[in-house]
């Protein structure tokens, strides 16, 4: 049996790369995380043992802030894990010889993912097989070798935001392929699911304040448990847990008193995003991963 991980890499959490620091490497982004006090220098301060430079710590800080952003938004009305479309096939009595074979799947909108599970072929005999995917013009070669009496299993296990992926397998050689239920010879389970982060990521715009702060309050509030000893952190841990507070209240280490009814920059951001969402779910009613309005009905009486 010939078992084959697929070589296909997926999207980072992110939606777009438009938020940095200035000074490193020369890159520039739309937006800087120093409008908010948190440079560069300051960052190489408070990376300890577990973030061994300024630029992980800031890396990995804003990557975290997506997510964050992403669970803490609401859009009622979104189909959520919604599954459109369902391809399921199965191995059948029948073998065929060499060719050419093709798979396809495709999405209807551009909040929808695809989801490819394990591809399988059967082989009886000796073939030469060349399996390609094709995602949105760009082909890659999966597998290229000689099979025998055997079956490849490709693990794709992923979800993508291709419009459409076209799976061509060629065989040449003496040996047969078993047939699928569709009429071809690749089995491969799959589906397309309305996908919440692909619904938040086409207004990416309205997410990037809220992504900054929740960033800089994680990069200040890694220094509260720094092993680094120096003078950011000894003379000024009071200040900062102030500001942490101000960017984000779910991080506030102030004494009780200061915290109730407060919320951060962050948690207010929030808010005023989930506002202009549930506008937008509205106008979108009946249209592609978007539920309808309840039905309603109305009856008539003669007298």
């Amino acid at each position: 049996m010939a078992n084959v991980d697929s070589n296909i890499t997926v999207a980072s959490n992110a939606c777009r790369d438009v938020i940095g620091v200035k000074g490193v490497c020369n890159k520039t982004y739309p937006y800087y995380l120093d409008s908010l006090g948190i440079s560069l220098s300051k960052a190489a301060k408070l990376a300890d043992s577990s973030m061994v430079t300024a630029r992980e710590l800031i890396d990995e800080s804003i990557n975290d802030a997506w997510g964050f952003v992403f669970s803490d938004l609401r859009a009622d009305g979104f189909n959520v894990n919604g599954v459109q479309k369902t391809n399921e096939t199965f191995f059948t009595d029948e073998y065929v010889g060499e060719g050419t074979y093709t798979f396809e799947v495709d999405r209807k909108c551009d909040i929808e993912q695809i989801f490819v599970g394990k591809l399988k072929v059967n082989v009886s005999g000796v073939l030469d097989v060349v399996l390609t995917a094709n995602i949105d013009g760009i082909n890659t070669t999966v597998f290229d070798d000689t099979l025998t009496n055997e079956t490849l299993t490709v693990n794709f296990d992923n979800s993508y935001t291709a419009d459409k992926i076209t799976y061509t397998l060629v065989a040449s050689g003496s040996g047969t392929l078993q047939k699928t239920s569709d009429g071809g010879v690749m089995k491969i389970d799959s589906y397309v699911f309305c996908a919440e982060k692909l619904f938040y990521c086409k207004y990416w715009s309205y997410l990037v304040n809220a992504v900054m702060y929740k960033a800089s309050a994680n990069i200040l509030n890694s220094s509260l448990f720094s092993d680094r000893y120096n003078d950011l952190i000894v003379y000024k841990k009071d200040e900062i847990a102030i500001r942490i507070a101000q960017l984000d209240s779910s991080l506030n280490v102030l004494p009780t008193e200061a915290r109730i009814g407060t919320k951060g920059l962050y948690q207010l951001e929030i808010i005023k995003i989930n506002d202009k969402l549930k506008e937008i779910v509205k106008q979108s009613y009946c249209t592609c991963c978007f539920k309808c309005d309840n039905v309603i009905s109305s009856s008539i009486s003669i007298p």
